[in-house]
């Protein structure tokens, strides 16, 4: 075969060839790609950004220390909620502050402590049922023998008025209850217990961490009707009622 012979033929060849090479390049469906959304919303800890083609709500249900923007809920249904209180209470008469009056005179600012549950029909709209503990000692001139103090249990139905602000949720409440206030300690004081109904007042603020959780303070005057926490009614120590002040820390389901 000759030179010139040679030349043409390989160059059909190679025409063959690279017509061959596009043919089947354009014949074969392009690579996958995965959803770039699906991949971040796979992610531990990932919280996916509004308008990330998710469902945003879903997803903060899901985690329960998902941060961001799922601080905050929808408020779409009723909402039950569970919570734990911690605090300081006192005693105290003629008023949530008159803590040297009556009762509050001759006892001492000492720990409170309680739980809730109840439901959130609105996010503006709660009930709540609280259980109350504390205990409060007796000052010396009315426990000659010996520590004294009454120790305090209590259960209280209220409703919760939120203003849903971003961010913080300020509120007030009120409710009746039943207060058990037992004298505990060392005999020989004038001061004994006394048991009825009261009705709690105050108010407060809530802060979401999560999508579940949330912490806030609580303040809290607790009106006794009907009191008695002694039989000498001449040094007005036998009338009180109860204030307390509160960390609540609140999960929501």
């Amino acid at each position: 075969m000759t030179q010139s012979t040679f030349s043409p033929v390989v160059s059909t060849l190679v025409a063959l060839v690279l017509s061959a090479h596009s043919a089947s390049a354009q014949d074969t469906p392009p690579p996958q790609v995965a959803n770039p959304s699906d991949v971040q919303t796979k992610s531990v800890g990932f919280t996916p950004p509004p308008g990330a083609g998710v469902d945003d709500d879903s997803f903060c249900q899901s985690h329960w220390f998902a941060f961001g923007k799922c601080r905050e809920r929808s408020g779409a249904g009723p909402e039950i909620l569970f919570g734990v209180d911690l605090g300081v209470s006192a005693m105290n008469e003629h008023g949530p502050f008159g803590f040297h009056n009556g009762v509050g005179s001759v006892t001492n600012a000492a720990p409170a402590w309680g739980a809730r549950v109840g439901v959130e029909l609105f996010p503006w709209l709660a009930l709540e049922a609280h259980y109350l503990g504390m205990y409060n000692s007796a000052q010396a001139q009315v426990s000659p023998t010996g520590n004294a103090g009454f120790l305090t249990s209590g259960g209280e139905a209220v409703v919760r008025l939120t203003v849903p602000l971003p961010f913080v949720h300020p509120y007030i409440f009120g409710g009746v209850g039943y207060f058990d206030v037992a004298l505990v300690g060392a005999s020989g004081s004038e001061l004994h217990s006394s048991s009825q109904a009261d009705i709690p007042m105050g108010f407060g603020f809530d802060v979401p961490l999560a999508y579940h959780l949330s912490v806030g303070a609580e303040a809290t005057y607790h009106y006794q009707i009907h009191e008695s926490f002694s039989s000498i009614t001449t040094n007005g120590i036998d009338g009180g009622d109860l204030s307390t002040f509160n960390v609540v820390f609140r999960a929501r389901l």
